[in-house]
């Protein structure tokens, strides 16, 4: 009589299933970023061809800076070279911010009082379904047309496109992280350049226009330099408001303090620029110090013959200091979004709740009386699929493999994705194959008896070739992915066509096909043509755990391939 393996090495089980787990997830985590922009590249002008310009902008002949401002923004100028708008990138800043494959890109464009004027879509490594229906669909570009800098109101809702709501609310997120925060300093735009400060720090070969670190050839930080610009220039001597830098050096000190630009007459500025004894009033002093510092119970005295050019400099280093303490003591946090920290909708809801009476139906035995378990699969088809369109696929697992994963803009699909992954290695079965799929539950619902006349059975050898092609499939997906991370892999599976609102006539044809050969192969498509199904079938504990698999190897190489590829390295 023949003992199950699984119960003569229940050790070597284990550990053949633990291994094979932490194989899955290193080709996981080794798939590349199919947006793979490094946050300190540089980032190019946008042409003028991919802005969409409001109506008041639009035939005029403009031209955009070549180079940004400290703000990360290019001016856009008319003949006149007068600045008419402010364009912006949302990336790298909006990089975090996943949608259904990863991060979506858009441009910005302000008027000269930093109003959104427009948005433009300007490349996602989402589906092409998904960007091509947000791109067409206008009234959902107008809602930022409202939108001031820092945000919209606090109440205000962000109506998603039908169909593509994570790329939709991705952009939409991406946005707000872009025009968020302190307000930007037009006035003391140009950021500062490494000439600037090598008398300062003559080993400096970078700086950081943004937190002012200053590194030398080993990347270490010897200094900081804080610009006033950005933190205050409403302060205005006798034409305008000076721009100061502050030499910070490790310890906290300020060591040296000089002016860098200004809109008052040059012969004051000169006159404070100079005098010595009024800058050593202020250095030597920390950050903090100086943020709390009073000019006037001090007796700080005027430059002689620039009296209000030298006291404005004065109150211009406490209130810069003042902001650059608060933001120092401010708790950093990510979530700027008016969404919350996870944005709910009646879909996420239904789904999140369906997870949890899945569990309770299994439990209790209910799926083994025949009309629940077509209620219930009905369910499955309405609520999980057409509905919500909450599908597992190989795209949406690279994708968040590769980027990370949307909790925030899509619980419930986070949720049943992280069931489908979780279920199998923890457990025994296939929860999301067997009970939550809505294309297995069709299948199910179609699958013909025995007896049927649509019933057809194929040979034992047809059998056994067409049941490898899902893991050649799967195979064939990876490769791809490390070669060309780019690649759209919705269309290599049936499931786009959920999202029927937004899917292609041929997703939907693909769709159909599979579930017409399951009409007449029971579980026709799960069977023979699903690398989702077959990744989540390896991963599940079996009675032959114990025992090495062709699949086993094959996951080797395509880990070592991964491993080896430029993409990687």
């Amino acid at each position: 009589m023949a003992t199950k393996p699984n119960h003569r090495y229940p050790l070597r089980a284990q550990t053949t299933h633990v291994i094979r787990t932490c194989l899955v997830v290193s080709l996981l985590l080794a798939i590349p970023k199919p947006a793979s922009r490094n946050p300190a590249e540089v980032v190019v002008a946008p042409s003028l061809e991919s802005i969409e310009f409001p109506a008041e902008l639009a035939g005029k002949n403009l031209s955009i800076d070549s180079l940004p401002d400290a703000n990360g923004m290019w001016r856009l100028v008319d003949d006149n070279e007068s600045t008419v708008g402010l364009i912006a990138r949302t990336l790298p800043l909006a990089r975090n911010v996943i949608g259904y494959r990863g991060p979506t890109e858009s441009l910005v464009l302000f008027d000269p009082e930093l109003n959104l004027t427009s948005v433009t879509l300007l490349e996602s490594a989402d589906t092409e379904e998904h960007v091509a229906a947000v791109k067409a669909d206008q009234n959902f570009f107008r809602q930022f047309e409202t939108w001031m800098w820092g945000g919209p109101p606090r109440n205000t809702q962000i109506d998603a496109v039908s169909g593509a709501t994570l790329t939709s609310l991705a952009l939409a997120e991406g946005v707000l992280k872009r025009i968020g925060g302190e307000r930007p300093s037009l006035i003391f735009s140009q950021p500062i350049t490494l000439d600037e400060i090598l008398d300062w720090f003559p080993e400096a070969t970078e700086i950081d226009d943004i937190s002012g670190e200053v590194r030398n050839l080993n990347g270490q930080i010897i200094g900081t330099v804080l610009r006033t610009g950005p933190l205050s220039d409403d302060l205005s001597g006798y034409q305008g408001p000076t721009e100061l830098l502050l030499k910070v050096l490790p310890d906290g000190k300020v060591d040296a303090i000089r002016i860098r630009t200004s809109f008052d007459n040059e012969p004051y500025v000169d006159y404070v620029r100079t005098e010595a004894g009024f800058w050593a009033t202020f250095e030597k002093k920390t950050i903090l110090e100086l943020s709390e510092f009073d000019p006037q119970a001090a007796g700080v005295e005027g430059v002689s013959g620039a009296t209000m050019t030298s006291l404005t400099v004065a109150d211009t280093i406490v209130a810069a200091t003042k902001r650059a303490q608060q933001q120092l003591s401010k708790p950093q946090s990510d979530n700027t979004s008016w969404l919350g920290p996870i944005r709910w909708t009646i879909a996420d809801i239904i789904t999140i709740s369906t997870l949890i009476m899945a569990v309770i139906l299994k439990y209790s035995g209910a799926y083994r009386k025949r009309t629940f378990r077509r209620i219930w699969l009905l369910w499955i088809v309405v609520a999980i699929g057409l509905w919500s369109g909450n599908l597992v696929s190989m795209a949406l697992i690279a994708g968040w493999s590769a980027e990370g994963i949307a909790w925030s803009l899509a619980p419930g699909l986070a949720a049943i994705t992280c069931v489908a992954m979780l279920g199998p290695p923890l457990t025994k079965g296939n929860p999301y194959c067997n009970h939550l799929c809505p294309h297995g539950a069709i299948q199910q619902l179609i699958r013909p008896h025995a007896k049927s006349m649509r019933y057809r059975k194929l040979t034992p050898a047809l059998s056994r070739f067409l049941r490898r092609l899902p893991g050649f499939t799967l195979c064939a997906a990876y490769l791809a992915l490390v070669l060309i991370p780019t690649i759209d892999l919705a269309s290599w599976e049936p499931f786009h066509a959920y999202l029927f609102r937004i899917a292609s006539w041929s997703s939907l044809a693909f769709a159909l096909a599979t579930i017409a050969i399951s009409a007449v192969l029971p579980m026709g498509y799960c069977r023979f043509g699903c690398p989702t199904g077959r990744l989540l079938d390896y991963l599940k504990r079996t009675a032959t755990s114990d025992r090495l698999q062709l699949a086993d190897l094959a996951a080797v190489i395509l880990l070592i391939f991964a491993l080896l590829s430029p993409h990687f390295l």
